[in-house]
């Protein structure tokens, strides 16, 4: 009995902690204290953005790193992580639903890869009008990397236009700089933050190059959620 008695007594803050945590009312209270955040940024002239990523780890870590070292006000920031929806129409609805449970915001994004899936859908979707709080109507902009969003940290280490069979081709050409790259790295933005002007200046290369073939991939969308997130810089960047 002792030991159990010291079994339960070792657990019982942990266990009561995340019970509280999860209680319906302290998620409310955690939702409404960012929303006032939000609120007391958006006076201050700037907008509040949702960006739905298809990955578990590795697009919102690269995400919170950016945001960080470049001072993005993240109070006006919602990022969230992937769950296992990997198709681009699941995740035009998953933040659509996202949305219709809290509106203060003024832009909404999707951050997902498209290796061979067809994005119609997924953009007659994003393309439906909401709401937000203000009154505005605002529509779901989808940023789409082809193959893979692994294919945008490579370009800020070299340019590179042909075509990819598999994403994981991509990966290993990545691995050449960075050695131990995985998916799950908490650090990933700081590895290639030296080479972030290098990816604006070869995605705008890129694009100009597919347009004048008249192709598609590889191809990455994420210049304009960068250029969405310095319009939400509050201060000026670490050095």
């Amino acid at each position: 009995m002792a030991a159990t008695g010291g079994f339960r007594s070792f657990h019982r803050p942990a266990f009561t902690k995340a019970v509280r945590e999860s209680h319906p009312k302290r998620r409310q209270w955690r939702r409404d204290g960012r929303r006032l955040q939000r609120k007391k940024a958006s006076r201050e002239g700037l907008a509040a953005i949702l960006i739905v990523c298809e990955g578990r780890e590795t697009e919102p870590n690269y995400l919170h790193g950016l945001c960080d070292a470049r001072g993005v006000n993240r109070a006006n920031t919602t990022i969230v992580a992937g769950d296992g929806e990997t198709s681009a129409l699941g995740l035009v609805r998953k933040a659509q639903r996202r949305f219709a449970v809290d509106r203060d915001f003024d832009a909404v994004f999707v951050v997902c890869d498209c290796a061979r899936e067809e994005l119609a859908p997924a953009m007659a979707a994003a393309a439906t009008p909401m709401k937000n709080a203000a009154g505005e109507s605002i529509t779901v902009n989808l940023i789409v990397s082809r193959p893979c969003f692994e294919f945008w940290l490579l370009l800020h280490f070299e340019y590179i236009s042909r075509p990819f069979a598999t994403a994981q081709e991509v990966i290993d050409l990545l691995r050449r700089h960075i050695t131990d790259y995985d998916k799950a790295d908490r650090q990933i933005y700081a590895k290639v933050e030296a080479g972030l002007d290098r990816a604006i200046g070869h995605t705008q290369q890129l694009k100009t190059e597919l347009a004048a073939i008249g192709a598609n991939t590889p191809d990455t969308d994420m210049l304009r959620l960068i250029a969405s997130l310095e319009l939400l810089r509050r201060r000026s960047p670490r050095e």
